[in-house]
């Protein structure tokens, strides 16, 4: 599959890192996930942290989440809340202050235990069709991100033209040595949807998964060739994993090992945000989204 990718002509990505962040508290369990991950790329990236209690009524509690807890991010400070729904509220501290990462607890204003795979909440789904900039979204207290930028993986469902952008944040995150590897998933509806008008146009065709993951290898063979001279460059493993049928998507809720999962996220691609919206409800992992819509530099 490495040598069918033509991997000649790749250029290396360049990887994007972040300077300025936005930390998004909710006074759920999340919220010191969201406080170690910030104060990671502090200590990484020498990032400023921008601390927003985006609560429902947060100025009619007794205190603000984000004034309080802005001392425990070397850099951080808290910014004030703007009235409205939570996700209006955050919506207008990213057209306030210029960030370049949004933080987020998943699901907002709950814990993970108590809601888990059910429901990823709407203050998410908002974000995913309006958030401007790529959005890091926490989940378990187990998952913390200075342990998951070890295994990186890029998960892509669909071609997207987000794909060198995410690849360059996969890069930009990951630690040093890091494996970073780029999942290229075609889940088992789509593929027995595929295969069924196939056979139809053809009923003496079969369609295999080895087929369709080697289909699957060609249409991506730009961005895997760019990985793989990327790693090489920075001295990272990679590894390319086309999951065709049966075999995917991976279930991330019975995988222990702890990862930091990046999708790409094309503009109105209603599809590809169910797809992503999928992969964070069930996944204990952080989730990083790189959205097509994000401010170019």
């Amino acid at each position: 599959m490495f040598e069918k990718s033509m991997v000649g002509p790749a250029a290396v990505i360049t990887p994007i890192q972040p300077s300025r962040v936005m930390l998004v508290l909710d006074g759920s369990p999340q919220d010191e996930v969201g406080i170690d991950a910030a104060a990671s790329l502090r200590e990484r990236f020498n990032t400023e942290t921008l601390l927003l209690d985006a609560r429902e009524k947060a100025n009619d509690e007794p205190s603000d989440l984000a004034v309080g807890r802005a001392a425990e991010v070397s850099g951080g400070r808290p910014i004030q809340r703007a009235e409205g729904e939570s996700y209006d509220a955050i919506l207008a501290a990213l057209a306030q202050h210029a960030v370049d990462l949004l933080i987020v607890p998943c699901p907002f204003g709950r814990s993970f235990e108590s809601v888990g795979v059910d429901s990823v909440g709407t203050v998410i789904d908002v974000l995913l069709s309006r958030c401007p900039k790529p959005l890091l979204v926490l989940r378990r207290d187990d998952q913390r991100l200075d342990q998951c930028v070890h295994n990186v993986i890029m998960v892509v469902g669909s071609e997207s033209d987000m794909e060198t952008r995410a690849a360059a944040w996969s890069f930009g995150l990951a630690a040093e040595s890091a494996t970073v590897t780029l999942n290229l998933v075609i889940e088992k509806e789509q593929y027995e949807n595929v295969r069924s008008i196939i056979e139809a146009l053809k009923p003496d065709a079969t369609l295999e998964p080895e087929q369709f993951s080697e289909a699957l290898t060609k249409t991506h063979q730009a961005i895997h060739g760019a990985m793989a001279k990327t790693a090489a460059a920075l001295k990272m493993s990679y590894a390319l994993r086309p999951l065709a049928g049966a075999v995917a998507p991976p279930n991330p809720l019975h995988d222990s090992r702890k990862m930091l999962l990046v999708m790409p996220l094309e503009v109105d691609d209603r599809f590809g945000q169910g797809f992503v919206q999928d992969r964070i409800r069930r996944s204990p992992h952080p989730v990083l989204i790189v959205p097509g819509h994000v401010t170019r530099d």
